[in-house]
């Protein structure tokens, strides 16, 4: 697998990556709100810390993430025998990649900087997401998995749009369609997830997220809240 193609593949990960009257649809938010663990929980979420490893082509890449909440992201996945890097934070992002032939600290395009930048939300795309300048609307329902799901388009304040899958029964999260601009290429992104689990604290989170196109498989082994983080970890190296 070559660098460039695992670095799409990667990318697509992240980014991964969460009609009625607007209320129907607050209504059901709320519920998914509920089944995360509650506003309570997820308002104290100051940090999180997971471990896992992310199927690819045959590979199994271990990877660990660390998120300051609204504030960094330090994700490391070693592959190819190489260790790499990524950073994000709220006006800035670098990277460190052997398997992209990067010898030293690289800016990370404006591009790839915007996509990278969603993640540093740890709470869910649907909690709050007034305030976040976002617009949420029922669809109606579908079928995901067999299961019926209702269906809700989500468009940000910069006007991009995305589709949310909600289990009729949990009201959790298992299905997100995206359109996206990787290296490039315009692609829809698909996202499944399940194999939903709780951490100490109450809080609800996917086991496994699937996605589409690559055929990514995460698997979540690991995952702590507000722990201590170091800002050290989102510091750019020196060449």
């Amino acid at each position: 697998m070559t660098g460039t193609r695992f670095y799409t593949l990667l990318t697509a990960f992240l980014i991964a990556g969460y009609c009625t009257s607007a209320q129907s649809a607050d209504e059901l938010i709320a519920k998914n709100i509920v089944a995360m663990g509650g506003e309570a929980k997820l308002k104290g979420i100051k940090s999180q810390y997971v471990e896992g490893n992310m199927e690819v082509q045959g590979q199994t890449v271990p990877i660990k993430r660390w998120v300051k909440q609204d504030e960094a992201m330090r994700l490391e996945f070693t592959v190819n025998g190489t260790s790499n890097v990524q950073v994000v934070t709220r006006n800035a992002g670098w990277s460190l990649m052997p398997v992209m032939q990067q010898t030293t600290p690289q800016e990370m395009n404006p591009e790839m900087l915007k996509l990278m930048k969603t993640q540093l939300d740890v709470r869910g795309e649907l909690y709050d997401y007034k305030s976040k300048g976002k617009k949420i609307e029922l669809l109606g329902k579908d079928t995901v998995s067999g299961s019926p799901a209702y269906k809700l388009k989500i468009t940000a304040a910069d006007g991009t749009s995305g589709i949310a899958y909600l289990d009729a029964n949990t009201y959790l999260l298992v299905k997100a369609t995206n359109h996206m601009n990787v290296q490039g290429q315009d692609m829809e992104l698909v996202t499944l997830l399940s194999d939903y689990k709780k951490t100490p604290e109450g809080l609800t989170y996917p086991g496994v997220t699937e996605q589409d196109p690559g055929g990514v498989k995460v698997n979540i082994l690991k995952i702590e809240m507000n722990q201590p983080v170091a800002d050290s970890l989102f510091t750019k190296p020196n060449p």
